[in-house]
This record gives structure tokens, sequence and C-alpha cells, in this order.
């Protein structure tokens, strides 16, 4: 064998042994060396860091390019509660490239299923120590080095959870299913894009994209969140209001662009809806509630100084609303508030830190200080079947009142051109109907034209003012009005119509405000009837809005006063000139005084009519349904029981005893005080409901309905004496379409049909 042959060999062995060798160093490295480096951070970490580390296994294998850390679990100081756990971290990466080249790449990192867990007591994390470790030693100069290239690609983190409990929040957050990915963050690039996607624990779910661009200080956020449960923020709301629940979910999407260095880059446009919002007061009863509520923003550029807002939508919005004679009502009774202003009388909404509504709130007013919008626009707005519920304790006599059906539709708002058209509708307490149209021009808002119309406002619902603030009650009557009124540059032109149907009050109370003024509105309206029972009157009012001595209701009502003055002045020129017929007896119904069984004139009038047609029109059948308001009879009840015995009035009451006990207020001080007396705990609650709690309200409901039985008798007694046919007129409970706007005053409305 030649000599140059044989070394050739020797030295290709030499090689394949330093190759095996090489292998199996590696192979040595990649086997022992993870679990020799698993064992001394295990051993160590606590002298290291204060915390138990442990760890599953480690994975270095050179060979094919993977690095990869599992199941560890680093726990709190002295705890079992884990601090930071995952299941798996792993990535590749050409380590002797890097080393050879001052060029780190990495790709496809993994990080599946990790978890933290942050606590916060005032501005100390649960981490703050280990942010702080080797913080006291001073930084030594370091000599130029070359830059250190370094990339990052296909990054994806599956499977997370977060919680965060911290002394201002009232209970833990967290977060699950945290999925986070990137597709390259590099030393070379100062954008990095982000997608982010998590569910929100109790209720919700963010997906989303994230984008921050160093080098041009800016950044994007493209999200949405989903279904978030509003339970979730009730005791934060509670810090700033008396409830007792919050229901609904809300969604939001926002598009936002902006930047940390320049704050007239912010560009932002998002959604946000809300479904079956309710909110309680301190007693669970609902306050406010909203079915759907919408809202589109279109475009908000604090560069340009423009706001516009695509469209605006509320459907099934509810309210109640209550006041009291002490000056409190529903809203100051729930929100928590404290005086701020001494002698200005200002209140500011109670609060403590960290409450999200308050933190929005904050941010809602620096946001309005940086950004004023010289132009807006909105596309449309929109409310669909809204409820107000309205109760006032004010007069002695409870006023309640419902407007339901509430619509309202707009036409494109915007500064640039033309005017902004508003057409609004409500049903008025169950009969009545309201219309109006509203126009203004967005560019000067003292140019304004309103329409409103008015039909079958049940005037018997108004009640408990007119007693009270007129010392009448109304036991009939409708009214209509239209009304078109102009503002151009604060010139007012107003013109009023009103049209009252069948007006009809009652003989005048004592019991009413001392501070009124008494106009005859019984005779009054007897003598402006015309022969079809109506009173039309018009109201024109004109002025200047510009001076500040201008009021327009002080016009209204001299107009009014003038009048009703003027018909009881001259009565006899008034029917001889306006009507010249007799006054038309009311046929519809028939209305009894409160807690009163007795056939007096007015009924035996309606009754008398109501027989003799039933004897001259045998193909004719009348029902008689009562629309007795039982709330209200009890309570009168209730009222007029309590205020005999404080009086020390035997029943049967005489004439006189009676007129004794209507005649007493119940806003006597030295009632007030008996009623202190007997029922304590009811000091905040009106008169009569304190009256019902004394009597009882299952007595006064049955007492009232007794005496609903022998009015009923007395009345089928009196129809009989009169010649109308027993089998031609019965009593039923009314339909819910016939009591609605009927029912007040005991008694009875005439339903009238041919027979089968």
């Amino acid at each position: 064998m030649p000599e140059g042959s044989g070394r050739k060999k020797y030295i290709v062995r030499r090689l394949l042994a330093a190759v095996a060798a090489l292998l199996l160093l590696l192979g040595t490295v990649a086997f022992f060396l993870p679990y020799l480096l698993k064992r001394y951070i295990e051993r160590h970490s606590v002298e290291w860091i204060g915390r138990r580390v442990t760890i599953g296994d480690i994975i270095l294998n050179p060979f094919t390019y993977t690095y990869a850390v599992h199941g560890v679990k680093c726990y709190e100081p002295g705890s079992s509660e884990v601090f930071v756990s995952w299941k798996s971290i792993s990535v590749k990466s050409d380590l002797w490239a890097g080393f050879r080249n001052n060029k780190w790449r990495f790709r496809k990192l993994r990080i599946e299923q990790p978890y933290f867990h942050l606590v916060q007591h005032g501005d100390r994390f649960n981490f703050s120590d280990l942010l702080e470790l080797g913080g006291s030693a001073e930084a030594k100069p370091q000599a130029e080095e070359k830059p250190v290239l370094f990339s990052m690609e296909d990054i994806l983190l599956d499977g997370g959870r977060i919680t965060y409990a911290s002394d201002i929040l009232k209970a833990p957050v967290g977060i699950s299913e945290l999925r986070a990915n990137c597709t390259r963050i590099t030393s070379e690039s100062a954008r990095m894009d982000f997608g982010v996607g998590f569910a929100i624990d109790g209720g919700g779910t963010v997906q989303g994209t994230f984008k921050i661009d160093t080098e041009k200080s800016r950044y994007g956020i493209n999200a949405a969140l989903s279904s978030f449960s509003l339970p979730l923020l009730l005791p934060y709301l509670q810090d700033l209001m008396h409830t007792t629940g919050l229901k609904g979910a809300l969604d939001l999407g926002l598009h936002l662009e902006d930047s940390w260095a320049d704050t007239t880059a912010l560009a932002a446009a998002g959604h946000l809806a809300v479904h079956g919002l309710e909110i309680t007061d301190g007693s669970g009863k609902e306050l406010l509630g909203l079915k759907d509520g919408r809202v589109l923003l279109d475009t908000l550029n604090a560069r340009d100084h423009l706001f516009r807002i695509g469209h605006v939508f509320l459907g099934g919005l509810f309210t109640r609303y209550s006041q009291w004679p002490d000056g409190s009502n529903t809203w100051t009774k729930a929100l928590k508030l404290d005086q701020a202003a001494g002698d200005t009388g200002a209140t500011v909404l109670a609060s403590t830190p960290g409450n999200v509504f308050v933190m929005l709130a904050d941010y809602v007013r620096l946001l309005g200080q940086e950004f004023v919008a010289n132009e807006y626009t909105a596309d449309s707005m929109a409310m669909a079947n809204g409820t107000v519920e309205f109760e006032d304790f004010t007069p002695e006599k409870p006023f309640r009142y419902s407007l339901d059906r509430i619509s309202l539709r707009s036409s494109r708002i915007t500064t640039r051109s033309g005017t902004a058209d508003f057409s609004a509708s409500a049903r008025l307490n169950g009969r009545g109907e309201l219309a109006s149209t509203f126009r203004f021009d967005p560019r000067n808002f003292r140019n304004v034209a309103v329409d409103l119309s008015v039909k079958d406002l049940v005037l018997p619902d108004l009640d408990a003012y007119s007693r009270w603030y007129a010392a009448y009650p109304i036991t009939s009557g409708t009214l209509s009005y239209t009304g078109s009124t102009t503002i151009r540059d604060g010139k007012l032109d107003s013109q009023n119509l009103l049209t009252a149907d069948n007006l009809r009050f009652g003989k005048k109370t004592d019991v009413h405000d001392t501070g009124i003024f008494i106009l005859p509105l019984r005779l009054a309206a007897s003598l402006l009837r015309d022969v079809h029972g109506k009173i039309d009157l018009k109201v024109p009012v004109t002025g200047d809005l510009n001076d500040p001595t201008f009021k327009p209701w002080p016009i209204v009502w001299q107009v009014l006063k003038n009048l009703v003055v003027k018909a009881a002045a001259a009565p006899v020129r008034l029917v001889a000139g306006l009507f010249g017929a007799k006054d038309d007896a009311d046929v519809e119904e028939v209305r009894f005084p409160q807690l009163s069984t007795a056939l007096e004139k007015d009924q035996r009038r309606a009754l008398d009519a109501l027989a003799a047609m039933l004897k001259e029109k045998p193909d004719l059948r009348a029902d008689l349904v009562p629309v007795t308001d039982t709330l209200a009879e009890a309570e009168a009840w209730a009222a007029q029981r309590v205020k005999q015995e404080f009086l020390g009035l035997q029943s049967p009451l005489s004439a006189a005893d009676s007129a004794k006990v209507a005649a007493f207020s119940l806003r006597d001080s030295s009632f007030t005080a008996f009623l202190n007396g007997k029922s304590p705990g009811t000091r905040s609650q009106a008169e009569v409901d304190r009256c019902l709690a004394i009597v009882g309200k299952q007595a006064a409901v049955a007492a009232v309905q007794a005496e609903e039985g022998a009015r009923q008798r007395a009345v089928q007694a009196y129809l009989a004496k009169a010649g109308a046919p027993a089998a031609s007129f019965t009593f039923r409970p009314a339909t819910k379409e016939e009591l609605a706007g009927y029912k007040g005053a005991p008694g009875y409305r005439f339903m009238v049909e041919a027979k089968d």
C-alpha cells in the first residue's frame, strides 16, 4: 500500500473520531446539561429571587435548534400559591450562527398556558422586589460595542390566564383563554403588530389587533369587546349611587390611531351597544332600563377638529321619577352626593380611587379639554318605545302620570349646511297623544322652530294639581292643543290654541296650597263652554329672549287669568254673546265624590239621562264599568279614618263632622306629630302613605270594596226606579282599553252598544 494512501486513511479516521467525539459531547450536553441545569435552578431559586421554582424538564437540542422549558411553576415567597407558571415555552434558533455573526434570529416562539398572578397594594406589586434586584449597584460605563441584531418571527402565546387583585378593586379580576400572536419583532424595524384575544372572567370576550411604531411614536388599536357582563361593574356603581342591581351586556368596538408625542394625532372610530340594561334603586325598584342602545362613532379627528356620529338609537328606554314635599326626588335619593362647593350649593359624586366610572369620566373630561370640534355631524338619532313614570307627592293628593310609546327621530345634523329636524311623539297616561316637530340651525342655536300638538289629554288625570294649586277638582274633560313657535335671533313668536272639551270642575275644596290665588274656575268653565261643550282659547306670546327680564310663562298665566276673571265678572253678557243656549249635561259617565255612595243632583241627572235612553231605545244596552282608582280611594279612606281618630270623632259622622274631617289638612303640624307617634318608621313617606300604613292597606281596600258594593246597589235601584229595564243594563269590570284615561274618582263609565 502506498504511503500517501495510508496517511489519507489515517486522517479520515481521525476526523471521523473527532466528529464522533463532538457528536457525543453535544449529545451529552443535550441530555445531561438540562437535567443538571434544572436541579441547579430549583436548588438556588429561593436564594436568587426569594421564590421557590419547580421545573418539569428543560430541552436543549442543538441538532433540531430547539430550546424549551416545560412545566415551570414559580411560587409566591414562602407560600404554595403560584405566582407565574406555564406549560411550555419553546423557541427555535441557530445559536452558533448568532455567536458567529452577532445576529440572533429566533423563530416559532411558543408559550403555552402561561399564568400570572398579580397583586397590588398601593404602589407596590408582588413583583416589585424582582425589579429591584441589583438596583442599588452603580452603573459602570461600557465601551462602545457593535450593535447586536436580533429578530423573532412567528410568535404565539396560547391558553394564557391572568388574575389581578388590588386594594383599590372591589374584587379580583381575571382573563382566560388568552391568545396573542406576532409575525415579527426585529431590531431592524421599529414597527410591531400583534393579535390578541381573551375571555373576561364573569362574562365577555375581547378580540383585536395592536400595532406600535417606536420610531414614529405612534400606536394603533383595532379591538372588539363582546357580551361584557355589566353586573361585574355593580360594586363600582354602588360607590356612586344607592342601587341593589345592575343587569345587561355591552358590546364595544374601537378603531384608534394616536401618538404619545402629538396630541393632535388622535383619530378614532367605533361603536357601542348596550342590551338589557337595568339599574335598580336602593329599595330594589327599577330606576333605569334600556332594552337596546346603539351608538356608532364614525369619525373623531383631532387634527381636523372633526366629530361625526353615524347613528344613535335607544330602544325601550325606561325611567322613573318621583319628587317629595321636602324637595328631594328619585335621583337625589339614589345618587350619593357630597356638598363640595360651600355656599355655591354645587354637588359632586362621591367616589373612591380606582372606580371605573370615575376614571371614564376623567378621561372624557380630559378628551373634551384637548379636543374641540369645529365641525360635527350626526347621521341620525332615534328613540323607540320609551317610558317615563312620574310621581309627585308635593300636592296633598299624590299625582301619578305615565308617558309611554315615546319615540324620537332626527334628520341628518351637520354644521356644514341646512337645519336639524326632529320629530317626537308619546302617549299620555294611556290615552292622550303628543306629537311635535323641532327644527334648529346647528350653526346658530338661537334659530328654532317648534310645532306641537296634543290630543285627548284627559284633564281629570291632572286633578291632584288642580285641587292643590287651584282649589278646584277636575271632574271631566279632555284637552287638545296646537302650537307653533319660532325663534329668530332671539325673537320669540308663539301662537297657541287650546281646546277643552266638556271641562268641568267640582266644588271648591278647602284643602289646598295656602299660597295660591283662587280663581272662580268652576263658574268660568260653565260660562266659557259653547253649545257643544267646548272651550277654545288662543294664547299668543311674543317677546325678545335677549332681554333678561322677559319671561314667557307669566304672560300665558296673565292671559288665562284675565279670561277667567272676565267670564266671572260678566256672565250674562258672555252667555248671551257666545252661547245663547243651555249648558248640556254630561251623560257619558257618572262620578261620585271620594268615599261617597249618595246620589246627589249631579249623579241623578246623569242616571236620569241614561234611564231615558234605555227606555226610548230598547235596541240598546249599557254596561256600567267601574272606573274607580282603588289606590287613591283607599288612600282617601285611610286618611279620613286617621283624621277622624285624631279629631276624636265617632262613626257614623254627622254632616258637620264630615265637613270638619274634610276641611282638616294632612299637613297640619299637630297632625304630623300625631303621625310621628303612631308610625315613627314612616317619617320620610307621604302623608297618605303613612295613613295607609297605620290603618292597614288590606283593611282600607276592603272598606273601599264595600263602599263600591253599596254604590252599585244605589245606582241599580235608582235606574230601576227611573224605569230602565233590568235587562238593558249590567255591571261588569272594565277592560284595560276602557279604563285607560278614565281611572280616577269613583263612578261608572257607560259603555253603550247594540243588543245581540
